[in-house]
């Protein structure tokens, strides 16, 4: 009778924690989504290259982002950005780095940025994968 009370305390704790991850909430203080039209999402490369000059030029060792995706039929996807690496200053200058780079990627679709991102990961599409990506 102890094995099967310790069994089933063991599979309730294990349901349950798997529920408060599932229903976790994810917040960024910028993300860039990539959205699409009707042919795909524009292509990462300006963002990606002004990342890498911005990280050069302020003399940091990397910059975390995760990759949250798919969230769509063609591609659609975030990159979230955390900014723990960065002081004040360098996160007002990387914000609006970010606003002047999304501004220019309008092919094949249009990126946006948000700030102050959250949201449940329960509303999220269940295929989404999160992957870290340093810069």
């Amino acid at each position: 009778m102890n094995k099967i009370y310790i069994v089933l305390v063991l599979l309730f704790s294990f349901l349950n924690a798997k529920s408060q991850i599932r229903d976790s909430i994810l917040q960024y203080p910028i993300v860039v989504k990539f959205n699409s039209e009707c042919c795909g999402v524009p292509d990462g490369t300006p963002l990606r290259k002004g990342v890498l000059k911005f990280k050069k030029k302020q003399h940091l060792k990397f910059i975390e982002s995760y990759k949250i995706g798919p969230l769509g039929r063609e591609g659609e996807y975030m990159v979230a950005f955390t900014l723990k690496e960065m002081n004040k200053k360098q996160k007002m200058n990387f914000i609006n780095l970010i606003k002047s780079i999304t501004l220019t990627m309008k092919d094949r679709g249009f990126a946006v940025y948000e700030e102050n991102y959250a949201a449940k990961t329960s509303s999220m599409p269940s295929t989404i994968s999160i992957e870290k990506v340093n810069f």
